[in-house]
């Protein structure tokens, strides 16, 4: 499917904010509602839209957030797919994220800042337990702070950057309602309050008054999409930058803010020097843009590390 130029706006105002009604949604785009949902149902349709969902901050529930990557030694396809789906079945596993490069698979551990330490290394021994021999290597960060910003790779121009961070917030006041409330909303922000109140035997006003709550106390810190990226002719990747020195970091972090491709920056505590998330066309395009930062940060930066996303058998919470 080749994206026209109001495919490529709509897409641009939902990753602004996808929990935008159609009507508002309509007069931002200067088309009918009818014009503006039949686009989006195509969309949807083609399998570029997957999904409209919302970017939690999980801190602010008291949740800490693990991140692992895995390099698998003597395993066979079926077997990888089997860890993913074992994976995929535990509730406080977030996040699968296949990738290729240094690492071949990714995860994110959610649990409670009470509980953080005891049921990190319960999980972590029980992958070990069965699959030690098959992990050549490994590593795991605390993954906070985060800072997302609009996707802009498909659109003409700049357009308007926004920021949404998350990782590292207060701690909220909240209940075990406010929880499975955003486990129903936040992967699908476009069902109606309705449909979540059925689901979860509350009335509509509540269901409304508790995400709008949420909102106001970051714990919902934006919205976006999520987008079929090779069906639109991109890659997404991950780079890190190996640095000699920290001196310079405000100045890349503002340019990588600016720049069309990059849309997340991370900051884990025992990740990389200095970690971001990019979209480009393909490999050759990937390295032109790393020969571009390199060239302009050459006296900070020592070398780099990339990896690619393959695809994600689990996505829930952590949104990139």
């Amino acid at each position: 499917m080749i994206l026209d130029s109001l495919d490529k706006a709509l897409l641009y105002e939902l990753e602004l904010d996808s929990s935008i009604s159609v009507s508002r949604l309509a007069k931002k785009l200067k088309r009918s509602k009818e014009v503006v949902g039949y686009r989006m149902q195509r969309l949807v349709k083609e399998g570029i839209l997957i999904r409209c969902s919302a970017i939690v901050d999980m801190s602010r529930l008291g949740y800490l957030t693990f991140r692992i990557y895995i390099r698998w030694q003597n395993m066979t396809e079926d077997q990888k797919k089997e860890f993913c789906k074992k994976l995929g079945e535990n509730e406080n596993i977030w996040t699968v994220a296949r990738v290729h490069g240094k690492w071949d698979i990714g995860f994110f551990i959610g649990v409670k800042y009470s509980d953080s330490i005891r049921k990190f290394h319960e999980l972590w021994s029980v992958i070990q337990l069965e699959y030690k021999e098959k992990i050549a290597e490994s590593k795991i960060a605390i993954y906070a702070p985060i800072h997302n910003f609009n996707k802009r790779f498909f659109i003409e121009g700049e357009g308007k950057i926004i920021e949404r961070i998350y990782g590292t917030g207060e701690l909220v006041e909240h209940d075990d309602m406010d929880e499975k409330i955003l486990k129903v909303y936040a992967s699908d922000v476009r069902q109606s309050f309705t449909e979540i109140a059925m689901k979860l035997g509350l009335s509509v006003e509540t269901v409304r008054q508790r995400i709008r709550k949420l909102e106001k106390k970051k714990v919902i810190a934006g919205y976006k999409v999520d987008l079929n990226m090779p069906k639109m002719g991109f890659q997404g990747y991950r780079i890190d930058f190996i640095l000699n020195s920290t001196v310079r970091n405000k100045e890349m972090f503002e340019y990588m803010k600016r720049h069309k491709y990059f849309y997340q920056i991370n900051k884990p505590i025992g990740g990389g020097d200095f970690e971001t998330e990019i979209v480009v066309r393909d490999l050759a395009h990937l390295l032109e843009v790393i020969e571009e930062v390199v060239s302009r940060f050459s006296d900070v930066i020592r070398n780099y590390e990339y990896m690619g996303y393959s695809g994600f058998p689990k996505l829930t919470m952590v949104p990139d």
